[in-house]
């Protein structure tokens, strides 16, 4: 300001304080920031942690019960959270689709049982009736009903052996087998029925030292349930092949051919319980073939599909690989 003898008059203070008091608010905030952050990221890495360990157990709990294991279920971390309600309502859903399943099962067992007695007695009276003197039309009748007869306890047969293999959770009896004693044994079996057939059956030799774990009758059903539906649904000329490679650690076996082989949308639907196609609806059979093939090898922990073989049908199926097994 302007003073009377015509000086002027100024007042003023030191910056420093008021700077440093900038400096030091700005530093606290950014510090208080970080810090909230990294509460916030430990906190959030904590949670997702424990949400996901939860969520794990639940993933792990419900591929046992895929595999056949219907007795898991969800273990409760006594925190009375959301997650132990959803563990509780799953495991009451579980607990009644294990009742319903067992009661299903038990009612087919029993159908089979009950049904195979009076089926084999009325065999064995067609049988008796075979053995009389009939006229040829009556003979051919009987015959008929024979056949007939096989056909049915056949199906209950393959029924029964099915609803077993499906209610298996591990394989029965399992072992290390060769993969190359398995192809070479359905390959001996089967070449002369092919050969008589006019087909030719082929074997690639995998290595002698490839082996899976698994249970021999199951696995040498499995193929020869393969090889014959090649056999039974291709013409004469057609060529059919065995072979076995190693592939992404699992041995992969392959059952080929070169006939009409299966439109590509009809491929799952075949491994359908009494499932056939109208092409082979005249081929004898009673279309359970496939499922048993297939319920076999999701037993084995293994994978099957159907691919196009250019010209022909081919059928994978990936196995885990045992120890010893050649890669």
């Amino acid at each position: 300001m302007k003073l009377d003898d015509g000086g002027y008059l100024f007042v003023g203070m030191d910056g420093r304080p008021l700077d440093a008091l900038w400096h030091d608010l700005w530093l606290t905030l950014t510090w208080n920031a970080l810090l909230f952050i990294l509460i916030g990221l430990a906190g959030g890495l904590v949670l997702s942690r424990l949400v996901l360990g939860r969520i794990e157990a639940i993933n792990r709990t419900t591929r046992h019960i895929m595999r056949g294991d219907m007795s898991q279920r969800i273990l409760r971390s006594g925190a009375n959270d959301e997650f132990d309600h959803l563990a509780s309502s799953l495991n009451a859903m579980l607990d009644r689709n294990e009742v319903l399943i067992a009661g299903i099962r038990q009612v087919t067992d029993d159908i089979a049982h009950d049904m195979r007695r009076p089926l084999a007695h009325l065999g064995q009276h067609l049988d008796e009736i075979a053995q009389t003197p009939l006229t040829f039309q009556q003979a051919e009748t009987v015959a008929r009903a024979r056949d007939n007869l096989d056909t049915a306890l056949e199906i209950f047969s393959s029924l029964l052996k099915l609803a077993q293999i499906e209610a298996d959770d591990r394989v029965p009896e399992s072992r290390l087998l060769s993969v190359h004693a398995l192809l070479t044994t359905i390959t001996d079996l089967y070449r002369p029925i092919a050969e008589d057939r006019g087909q030719t059956l082929v074997l690639h030799p995998p290595e002698r030292n490839m082996t899976l774990e698994g249970n021999q009758v199951l696995m040498t059903q499995m193929l020869a349930n393969l090889v014959e539906n090649a056999l039974n649904h291709t013409p004469a000329g057609t060529t059919v092949s065995l072979s076995a490679e190693t592939r992404d650690a699992a041995i992969t076996l392959v059952v080929a051919d070169d006939g009409p082989g299966i439109p590509a949308h009809e491929r799952e639907r075949v491994f359908g319980k009494m499932v056939r196609l109208d092409a082979s609806r005249s081929v004898p059979g009673t279309g359970l073939g496939l499922s048993m093939v297939r319920a076999i090898v999701r037993l084995h922990g293994g994978q099957i599909r159907l691919t196009d073989n250019h010209p022909g049908l081919r059928c994978e199926i990936g196995l885990p690989t045992a120890p010893g097994a050649t890669s």
